[in-house]
């Protein structure tokens, strides 16, 4: 397999270098500073910077001269210039893509987990009946026929309860005891759902209210 590998240079920045005069021609005021960035590429995508040099032109007679060829007076000036001379964010573009690629996984791992799983889901609804809870039942619209329900066991995928013959009358705790015990047909006495289904029944507007 063939890896496109190697080194490239960038012009980052360009400034005047006031003050100076030419070193070769002794023109005042026509020295420029060029800042080069050194990057890594794979592919031609750029990697990472690995270095910046400079060079001055003199834009009269045109000499050029790198950091090693530069005479003492034009270091400070061209160290200056280099030194304020950022790396643009494009020099860091495939280890930004690994970043980005890296930081995608470590998300979509963290929403997996927190994604709640059916069972879960059904196990959380399981665990906020308590055996014995109470429930009324209206068998007619305006609530004078009703039934009673209460909780009789739990399980994570199922709730079991028995259920009372339709009645009449004010409720209270002693009724309901009363009720539970004497007004529950044989074929009542054992009814179950699904936790889904008893969710469905028990919450919101569902038929099942819970009594206090």
């Amino acid at each position: 397999m063939l890896f496109l590998f190697g080194t490239r240079n960038a012009t980052i920045a360009t400034a005047p270098l006031p003050g100076l005069a030419c070193a070769n021609c002794h023109t005042p005021e026509a020295l420029t500073c060029a800042v080069f960035s050194r990057y890594v590429h794979l592919f031609w995508i750029p990697a990472f910077p690995i270095s910046k040099t400079s060079i001055t032109v003199c834009q009269h007679c045109k000499q050029a001269l790198t950091t090693r060829e530069m005479p003492a007076s034009y270091r400070a000036p061209v160290q200056a210039v280099q030194q304020q001379a950022r790396t643009p964010l494009t020099h860091f573009a495939l280890l930004l893509l690994f970043g980005a690629v890296v930081a995608l996984g470590l998300v979509m791992s963290l929403f997996g987990k927190s994604t709640t799983r059916p069972d879960a889901a059904t196990n959380t609804a399981a665990s906020t009946v308590a055996v014995g809870s109470r429930y009324r039942f209206n068998v007619t619209d305006d609530g004078r026929q009703y039934s009673l329900i209460e909780v009789t066991r739990v399980t994570p995928d199922s709730v079991q309860y028995r259920m009372t013959n339709p009645l009449r009358g004010s409720l209270n705790d002693a009724s309901a005891t009363l009720a539970l015990r004497d007004s529950v047909a044989p074929a009542n006495a054992h009814q179950h759902v699904s936790t889904q289904q008893w969710e469905n029944s028990s919450t919101g507007q569902g038929l099942f209210k819970q009594l206090d």
